[in-house]
């Protein structure tokens, strides 16, 4: 691929038994030509489901980048994902979510104006929220991380360059997402904020399933990644965020 064939823009889609979603999500992505032409994609499929595995090679004319194999887990899926990609710019969607397409061109239209060196972060719509979880999801790179997992790797476009020198890590296979995104906050990583919605992500995240082992694996992020007497906090914290949780009632910001 020469330099001036290389698009902006990757999106990065890992998939497990969900043909369906895929299509919903990538027919979003091919549906008008000034998204079409100017993104690049991957789908890294695990390789589960005979039918989307032969679908996607039937799309290769328009899929840059295909794997279907087995894998190590979601995390593992966009470690490969993102170490494929050519494009200055990654984005991760999940099968079956939905790209907003007017926010999709607005990105498109000034992703060259960009700081290469700035996160760059949209608001996310959930579909069909479960209990306890909000609608939406509004941009945000702020201190609350520390507290809560207020920013939505759905909603995040990373710069390739600062993406690629660092990983998501396979032990943590809820909320490695929410561990980057702690580790480049606590290392002064700046980003910029965008009032749009960029996508509306579908129902049923793992990491919206709120049960002892996704609070376990809280305070395993948080005790890698945090400094100083606010980390001996947290295992109080995660048991007072567990019974709000649990009862329904919206955890304060």
């Amino acid at each position: 691929m020469t330099p001036k064939q290389i698009k902006q823009l990757a999106v990065v889609i890992p998939v497990k038994d969900n043909f369906q979603g895929l299509q919903k999500t990538l027919e979003v992505l091919w549906k008008k030509t000034a998204i079409s032409e100017h993104v690049e994609i991957a789908v890294v499929d695990a390789g589960t489901c005979p039918e989307t595995s032969h679908w996607l090679l039937l799309q290769d004319h328009r899929i840059e980048h295909i794997r279907s194999a087995k894998d190590n887990g979601v995390y593992d899926a966009m470690n490969y994902g993102k170490n494929t990609v050519n494009a200055p710019w990654i984005w991760f969607l999940g099968a079956g979510d939905t790209p907003d397409q007017e926010t999709l061109c607005t990105v498109l239209d000034s992703i060259k104006t960009w700081d290469t060196q700035q996160l760059q972060i949209h608001g996310v719509a959930i579909e069909s929220p479960e209990s306890g979880v909000p609608a939406h999801y509004p941009a945000r790179w702020d201190s609350s991380m520390i507290w809560r997992n207020t920013t939505h790797h759905q909603g995040v476009i990373y710069p390739a360059e600062q993406l690629k020198a660092h990983a998501f890590n396979v032990e943590h296979s809820i909320l490695a997402d929410y561990g980057l995104h702690l580790s480049l906050f606590q290392q002064g990583i700046e980003a910029q904020l965008h009032p749009q919605t960029i996508c509306k992500v579908e129902a049923g995240g793992v990491s919206r399933r709120f049960n002892a082992n996704l609070y376990r694996e809280e305070w395993k992020v948080k005790k890698s990644v945090l400094q100083g007497p606010t980390k001996w906090v947290h295992p109080l914290w995660l048991l007072v965020k567990y019974v709000f949780k649990k009862s329904g009632w919206p955890v304060p910001a």
